[in-house]
């Protein structure tokens, strides 16, 4: 009976994924001309023809896309090793493809939600993980658009899963794997090398070294200044979709409360990133495993990451489920929580997660905002983080000075 309730259960889950899979593949004919999928697609497609050394020129890429989805721009602005992981599915014509890529992310949001329920949330099953999951906007815009978020959000939870383990270099290895975003890889894995974790940082580094092999196997040794040349350029370009109105963090505020400001705006920018990594740097050093503010100094990487970030799109706030269950977890084990804070971490992760915001928020064309409910919960994370060490510290230190009084 056992058994077979559990299987039960699985295939309700299942099902409740497959019917978001087949909705998204039913309405692609309609939308097709609107969504990414159709960048990686031709891109992947130009990579299987041998334009790789093309890749990254804007008539080419438009080529492509008519000829495939009858439309031009956006862009592939990924990098060009990203192509391989979108190679087998284009093989396939472009809907079935997309309905494949679904299908393939459904499969990562199981096993993020298995990673969780083994390693953090080990009272929920991993189905209703996955069922929640699906209340989340920009995991569905993910789906929608055919984008890679969950793929660094699974990366990223796997990370963390490996470094609970205290396998630095795995670590260091999978958080490598993620840099087809580098913009969030990158800032992910930077207060981890501050704080001296030499592993980690060798596994980062020799993936990106592999990473960089493959990307100038596919587009040559040029592609090392024509894809930053490619990047600096592509706001410029017609239908490149890049808004500073759809980044939800600290650029894209700037960005939208001083319009027309550009210095002013890098600025700002330069100077609450240096802050706001410093403020990880710092929350690292002071995380204690044993009081477990080392999942707090862990889901705060990911929110300065994707504050810091140079880009960002809406569905890149996928990657916020790993920190939001990581303060679930920590509300839910964790004695001591101050009321004051723990009711700001309940509100503020109930607005982040629910659907109102991010839908009020895309429909006015002002998803920046979203980035305040993220700030709020970098900061109390950190304020929760130097409270413990506070907290554990005092009995140290009066235990010490009675020896010494002594």
């Amino acid at each position: 009976m056992t058994i077979m309730r559990a299987l039960a259960k699985n295939l309700l889950a299942v099902l409740g994924l497959a019917m978001v899979v087949l909705y998204f593949a039913q309405l692609f004919p309609r939308m097709q001309k609107g969504l990414d999928f159709a960048d990686f697609y031709a891109a992947a497609r130009m990579v299987r023809d041998g334009h790789g050394r093309e890749l990254y020129d804007p008539l080419v890429q438009n080529q492509y896309l008519i000829r495939y989805s009858g439309r031009v721009g956006s862009y592939f602005n990924h990098p060009p090793f990203e192509t391989l992981i979108y190679l087998p599915f284009s093989i396939l014509p472009l809907s079935r493809a997309y309905a494949l890529w679904c299908a393939f992310q459904a499969i990562l949001l199981i096993a993020v939600a298995r990673l969780l329920e083994r390693n953090v949330l080990r009272r929920w099953s991993w189905r209703v993980l996955v069922l929640v999951f699906l209340l989340y906007v920009p995991v569905l815009l993910d789906f929608l658009q055919g984008q890679d978020a969950l793929l660094l959000l699974f990366l990223l939870t796997l990370a963390f899963a490996t470094l609970e383990r205290k396998r630095e270099f795995g670590a260091g290895c999978l958080l490598g794997c993620g840099l087809f975003k580098f913009h969030l890889a990158i800032p992910a894995a930077l207060p981890l090398f501050f704080i001296g974790r030499k592993k980690l940082a060798c596994g980062f580094a020799l993936v990106a070294i592999a990473l960089l092999a493959v990307s100038i196997g596919i587009s040559g040794w040029a592609v090392i200044a024509t894809y930053p040349r490619f990047l600096l350029h592509l706001g410029s370009l017609p239908l490149a979709g890049i808004h500073n109105a759809q980044k939800a963090n600290l650029r894209g505020l700037f960005g939208l409360l001083l319009p027309g400001s550009e210095g002013v705006v890098l600025g700002l920018m330069l100077l609450s990133s240096a802050l706001i990594v410093w403020l990880t740097v710092r929350s690292h050093a002071l995380a204690m495993p044993d009081a477990g503010s080392a999942r707090l100094a862990f889901a705060n990487t990911v929110f300065a990451a994707l504050l810091v970030g140079y880009h960002l799109s809406p569905h890149d706030l996928s990657i916020l489920l790993l920190p939001m269950i990581l303060l679930v977890d920590h509300l839910l084990t964790s004695d001591g929580i101050p009321r004051s804070t723990r009711l700001v971490l309940l509100v503020t992760l109930g607005v982040l997660f629910l659907p109102p915001l991010h839908l009020l928020l895309l429909h006015v064309h002002l998803y920046s905002y979203a980035c305040l409910p993220v700030l709020v919960l970098f900061g109390v994370t950190c304020t929760e983080i130097w409270r413990t060490a506070r907290r554990l510290d005092l009995p140290a230190a009066a235990s010490a000075t009675s020896n010494q009084s002594r």
